[in-house]
């Protein structure tokens, strides 16, 4: 193998966007971000452990790697065991059932616990594994002599004298149908929660993250938060994320929540010198050679958007284009040529009518997301939403010239 690969393979590696950001930080990759709410978030549970947050924010905006401090963080502590779960990787989280976090919870202890030899703890794990999974229940019926009458007995006692099975399967709550006997499943989950303190001598914390990309508002409000106040009355804390859709439909819901609440807004590149020195950084920890200079670094901030997963993508996608084209350096035209391929992506599947939305955006027409396309395209990332230094919307830069175009002709036409 070559050096040049081998070096541009590290630098790939480097600019990793998709993978656990807990790598980044133990490769010395994390750089502080700007209104970071870690600390506020840390403060507060250390000091009320059963306290509920919820942290609100776009796709790509960084809640992960804030999880995943604030969980480094909380497990410092002497009396703390913070414990982070990726819903989205365990269960459908589209059509996510009331009881899935309790039960998803509820496993995470029972790995903790390991081999369990009390009775009720046994019993507890199956009902929790139950839930999760589902299982099989047989019953026995009488047989046909015992059930039918004298005049039906002969006709049908030749066909059977003998008991009947029937097997019924109960789908868990890790699959698309609910499960029934929830007081069953809080008891079980609260036998083990008391359990994992004991033998840990620590409060527990539950970090639930990937719920962002769950578009149903509804969902989020009748499922997740209903299971978090569950596992606050067994005395168990929480921080939970949650889509930027979320936040504007059902604003009432969240604020009469009893929780702390926070937004992580995408960071306003045009606006805030801070937040251009905070991605300049962001791109030096990771390109210790200076192979893409300061010119080609502020480009793909600006095409970011702000994005810090565009970020990610635009710097691979260009070193991509600087190894291909046999060059030692990132240039402007391997950024442009990687800018080119993220817009042609993000362009596929628009529908006429979000076209016409992004116009009226790009055009400085009044936005403030109403309609169920209007939340589709703040999720989706196709419009971003800066709250500092002050509240706006924008199309993603990255679209913006294609749209300005479209506007053009359209002019023109």
């Amino acid at each position: 193998m070559s050096d040049r690969l081998k070096f541009f393979r590290r630098l790939m590696s480097a600019f990793e966007g998709t993978s656990n950001p807990q790598r980044a930080v133990e490769r010395g990759f994390y750089v502080n971000l700007p209104n970071n709410p870690v600390g506020v978030i840390t403060g507060k549970i250390a000091l009320r452990p059963s306290s509920v947050h919820l942290l609100f924010g776009g796709i790509g905006s960084g809640k992960t790697t804030q999880l995943l401090l604030t969980q480094q963080a909380l497990n410092e502590l002497e009396d703390i065991k913070a414990i982070y779960v990726d819903v989205s990787l365990v269960t459908d989280i589209s059509d996510l059932q009331s009881g899935a976090l309790i039960v998803i919870a509820g496993l995470e202890l029972i790995t903790i616990l390991g081999d369990i030899e009390e009775s009720k703890l046994k019993s507890s794990k199956k009902i929790i594994e139950n839930a999760a999974y589902g299982y099989s229940e047989t019953k026995t019926l009488p047989s046909l002599n015992e059930s039918l009458n004298a005049s039906s007995l002969a006709i049908l006692q030749a066909i059977s004298s003998s008991p009947r099975k029937i097997v019924t399967n109960h789908k868990g709550l890790l699959s698309t149908e609910k499960q029934e006997n929830k007081d069953l499943v809080l008891q079980a989950f609260s036998n083990l929660c008391k359990a994992v303190q004991e033998k840990l001598g620590r409060e527990i914390i539950f970090l639930f993250d990937g719920l962002d990309r769950l578009s149903d508002s509804q969902i989020f409000i009748d499922s997740a938060l209903n299971d978090i106040v569950e596992i606050k009355n067994a005395g168990i804390g929480s921080v939970l994320v949650g889509s930027v859709v979320t936040i504007y439909k059902k604003r009432e819901n969240i604020t009469s929540f009893d929780s702390s609440s926070y937004y992580l807004s995408y960071l306003d590149v045009f606006e805030s010198v801070e937040v251009q020195d905070f991605f300049a950084d962001v791109i030096k920890v990771r390109d210790v050679e200076n192979l893409i200079n300061p010119d080609v670094r502020q480009f793909l901030t600006f095409k970011s958007g702000g994005v810090l997963r565009d970020l990610m993508s635009l710097s691979q996608a260009s070193i991509e284009e600087a190894y291909m084209d046999g060059s030692d350096k990132i240039t402007e035209k391997h950024a442009n040529q990687a800018a080119l391929s993220l817009a042609r992506s993000k362009i596929i599947g628009l529908t006429e009518s979000n076209v016409n939305i992004l116009r009226q955006v790009l055009t400085g027409e009044n936005f403030f997301p109403r309609t169920s396309e209007d939340f589709e395209l703040l999720l989706t990332g196709h419009i971003l939403e800066y709250r500092h230094p002050r509240q706006r919307f924008v199309v993603h830069p990255i679209l913006a010239p294609i749209i300005e175009n479209m506007v053009a002709s359209v002019a023109n036409g």
